[in-house]
């Protein structure tokens, strides 16, 4: 009997505006640690520096290609990713003229500020250009003369990070710079901003000779340097390039391009945490740390605008008495601020002033506490004043955050207020909130005051709360007037009403008026509608379309008109498109063709995954069945059952089935008549079916009447048995002839067994024989019965053969064969295979094969 549909094609749900609001924090792994790895660490005394030219070697000394750490050239570190603190490189707008500016005898300085990139930039163009150049990295003007006196190699690469170090005693030597770069050996510099000023003319006045003397000494190393700007500010085509990257550290960086730069903000973000968590130990910054925990706090209850500084200064109590109070030892107010306020890099730190007496909290810090998800909900005071003293526009962004953290009562204050304030979208998630706990009657009231306030998706939503309460004309008003809106929503559950009632012509014309306003969901509802027609062809072209205008949803529905027209490989090809552009109905669908082609391993895989990933119940239903089907009914058990609890249709009926085929008869008709209580017409089917095989034949044909009606030749096979049983063949043969005409194999079987039964022979191999050629294996069984008892062995056997190698347990067949060929070894080895519960011939055959090995052992002898 039948297992009950798949749910392969499932079709989308009713869409609903959801309330959410997505969060653009990244997840990934964070080190707050930062570790610093230098060339030599440590001073030397004058005996060391007088023997380093003996130590180096170009032996020992690394080619730029074995480099793979560039925070030990002097980058700074960001927070630890994948495994390194290295985030992926952005190409910068001066690269290329690095590039060429980069030659042997070449001397290139990249001059900006702290955290502008220079490091990075000049390390990674260098690398690219030079991999095969012995990289020295002195550490001051002695070191760097040893390395130049080293030898004078053109395989030289002088890497001379913050250049500054240098022009200060010892100092870097000009005449030694000049030999090295006759040589042909190549020197990069990084130099911050303020520090090249300082070496302008104009500040040498007031400065004594001495230092007068260095500064011109170092204007004299800088001028031999071809000097790149770096802003701290990154371009528009490098921020865009920044947004493409695979590193979510890049990509959220990117995001505060506006205020930061890129650079500044991957250094700065994790030393600024560092501190503000450090900031709590007792004498050092409590009170800081409370007034920036406040800012941070606000900024996750949904606050985005700046906050007054008698706010922080009122709310950051709560947080200092959380970890001792006075205990701490905490610092004055002044300084707590003066703290907190003093940047790290160029303009970040812990909080950031707005404007006067205006401060946020430096963004780094809430998204990396919200990645963690270690830090508690902002306490109750956070939330009151989120709701109460900020604007309707931040209150918004507080239901959400408020809901998101399951804190109901601040959602619902935070919502009202914003109704109450005129505003159509408090009411819009005042009715989302009550119609997900089925209170209707108060979504309605919501939505309809939502639409008065201007809230046009408001009008999908209560066409959708008007169809849970019974009332789908009402409904469909509603999903009109959303669709005319331009709302896709509403076009989508538009369609679904129009589908299911198949008004086909409605639905086309409603699809074209969208044309205008919606191309690509016009021509996606098109594509569904012509896969619901069964014209499949057509929707391809429809779909094709819509998906060339970037409907990601057009994929999917490609999908499925590929499989109805059994194009396998197209439709798992579509099917892969739309779980890369994240439609999350298409990874079931997906295991669902690769079922269907035989590829079951790794359609079990997909469904683990959606189920893990995303919860799918249609996937839960799907593996359920898959395992049934391939023997593993204790693990397809609980699986069933999950989709019971979720009140999947049919999942009662098929885990009766997988039950049954596990010997647990009784547990399997309990639950074939509960299912079949609940309306379920396969359960009653499977019922008949076994009280039929049980000998209950009158129950069986008062459960089938039940059924019948629905015109499935499975349940016309079914009655025509249960007719057998009751002693009327000429009656089973007219439900086996309308069977046959609607394309069960199955009643070819059952038909050509009662006329062989009958006498005839050759009716019954036909109808075998069609039977067969249609893929039913159990025909192939019946027509090497048929072959056997006609003594013609060489088609019994061809046929037995076959029906063995498509899974019929015909192995007590074959083991006869084998005998009557004179295999007794082989006989053997397949009745060792055969159970006589199986197969109760088997019993008789071991008696003869025993008695043949017997008399070949006497002959033996």
């Amino acid at each position: 009997m039948e297992n009950g549909s798949r749910k392969d094609d499932a079709e989308f749900p009713s869409r609903e505006q959801r309330a959410d609001v997505h969060d653009h924090g990244t997840a990934f792994q964070q080190s707050h640690g930062v570790q610093i790895y230098y060339a030599n660490n440590g001073s030397k005394n004058s005996s060391e520096l007088a023997n380093t030219a003996h130590l180096l070697t170009l032996e020992n000394i690394p080619r730029f290609r074995e480099c793979d750490n560039s925070v030990s050239f002097g980058v700074h570190p960001a927070a630890t990713w994948d495994g390194n603190q290295q985030p992926s490189y952005i190409k910068r707008d001066v690269d290329d003229d690095l590039f060429s500016l980069l030659k042997p005898g070449s001397f290139v300085l990249l001059v900006g500020d702290a955290t502008s990139g220079k490091s990075r930039t000049a390390f990674e163009v260098a690398k690219g250009k030079f991999p095969d150049r012995h990289v020295f990295r002195p550490e001051d003007g002695s070191e760097f003369d040893d390395c130049v006196l080293l030898a004078n190699s053109d395989e030289k690469l002088l890497w001379v990070d913050d250049l500054d170090r240098f022009l200060t005693e010892p100092v870097l030597s000009v005449g030694l710079l000049d030999q090295a770069l006759r040589s042909g050996a190549v020197m990069v510099g990084a130099m911050r901003a303020d520090s090249m000023a300082m070496l302008s003319p104009r500040h040498e006045r007031g400065l004594n000779q001495e230092t007068r003397k260095l500064v011109r000494s170092a204007r004299a190393v800088t001028a031999r340097a071809h000097i790149l700007y770096l802003d701290r500010q990154w371009s528009p085509e490098e921020i865009e390039r920044a947004t493409r990257s695979s590193d979510p550290r890049v990509r959220e960086a990117a995001r505060h391009s506006e205020e930061y730069g890129i650079a500044e903000y991957l250094a700065a973000g994790p030393q600024l945490f560092l501190e503000w968590q450090n900031a709590w130990a007792p004498g050092l910054h409590p009170r800081g740390a409370a007034i920036v925990s406040a800012a941070v706090d606000l900024r996750r209850a949904g606050v985005k605008e700046p906050v007054p500084k008698q706010v922080l200064e009122r709310l950051h109590e709560c947080y200092l008495e959380q970890r001792g109070g006075m205990r701490l030892r905490p610092e004055p107010m002044l300084d707590a601020f003066h703290w907190a306020l003093e940047p790290l890099h160029a303009t970040s730190s812990l909080l950031v002033p707005v404007q006067n007496e205006m401060f946020r909290a430096f963004d780094y810090l809430e998204e990396t506490v919200a990645r963690e998800g270690k830090t508690p909900n902002p306490p109750d005071e956070v939330w009151e004043s989120a709701i109460n003293e900020f604007s309707l526009e931040s209150v918004h962004g507080v239901g959400h955050r408020a809901e998101k953290a399951n804190r109901k009562d601040f959602a619902l204050r935070a919502y009202e207020r914003l109704a109450q304030g005129g505003n159509g979208d408090g009411s819009f998630h005042l009715g989302h909130m009550s119609a997900k706990e089925d209170r209707l009657e108060e979504a309605e009231l919501w939505y309809r005051k939502a639409i008065s306030q201007g809230s046009s998706v408001s009008k999908n939503n209560l066409g959708l709360v008007l169809l849970r309460s019974g009332r789908p004309d009402e409904a469909e008003v509603w999903f009109r007037e959303a669709a005319a809106d331009g709302d896709s929503y509403g076009m989508r559950n538009l369609a679904e009403q129009l589908f299911d009632r198949e008004e086909w012509q409605g639905a086309e014309s409603s699809f074209t008026s969208f044309m205008e306003e919606s191309p690509s969901v016009a021509k996606l509802l098109m594509g569904q509608l012509r896969i619901r027609q069964d014209k499949c062809e057509d929707a391809l072209e429809w779909l094709q379309q819509s998906a060339a205008e970037g409907n990601r949803d057009a994929w999917f529905f490609l999908g499925i008109a590929n499989e109805r027209l059994e194009d396998w490989e197209s439709a798992a090809s579509c099917y892969e498109k739309a779980i890369k552009v994240g439609v999350k109905e298409a990874p079931n669908n997906m295991a669902s063709v690769l079922r269907k082609t035989g590829k079951v391993k790794e359609a079990e895989v997909i469904y683990r995954s959606a189920i893990e990933e995303r919860n799918d119940t249609y996937a839960v239903f799907n593996l359920a069945n898959l395992l049934a089907e391939t023997g593993r009914h204790e693990e397809a058990e609980p699986l069933y059952r999950r989709s019971m609890a979720t009140g999947f249709e049919y999942a009662k009926n098929n885990l009766a089935l997988s039950l049954e085929k596990s010997d647990r008869g009784e547990e399997a008709e309990q639950l074939f008549r509960e299912a079949a209580a609940e309306g379920d017409t396969r359960a009653m089917a499977n019922l008949a079916n076994r009280c039929r095989r049980d000998g209950r034949a009158r129950e069986a044909l008062a459960w089938i009447n039940r059924v019948i009606s629905t015109g499935k030749p499975g349940y016309y096979t079914e009655m025509g048995l249960i007719q057998e049983t009751l002693g009327h063949p000429n009656r089973a043969m007219f439900w086996y002839k309308r069977a046959i005409d609607g394309g069960s194999s199955g009643a070819a079987v059952a038909m050509g067994y009662l006329q062989e039964r009958r006498g005839r022979g050759k009716v019954a191999r036909r109808l075998y024989s069609q039977a067969a050629q249609d893929g039913d294996s159990h025909a192939l069984y019946h027509l090497g019965q048929y072959y056997l008892r006609r003594s013609d062995i060489k088609q019994a056997y061809k046929y037995v053969n076959e029906a063995h190698e498509a899974g019929e347990r015909v192995s007590h067949m074959l083991a006869y064969l084998a005998m009557h060929a004179g295999d007794l070894a082989k006989a053997r080895a397949l009745l060792d295979q055969t159970s006589d519960e199986e197969a109760p011939e088997a019993v008789g055959l071991r008696r003869l094969l025993h008695d043949l090995e017997l008399r070949v052992g006497a002959v033996h002898k």
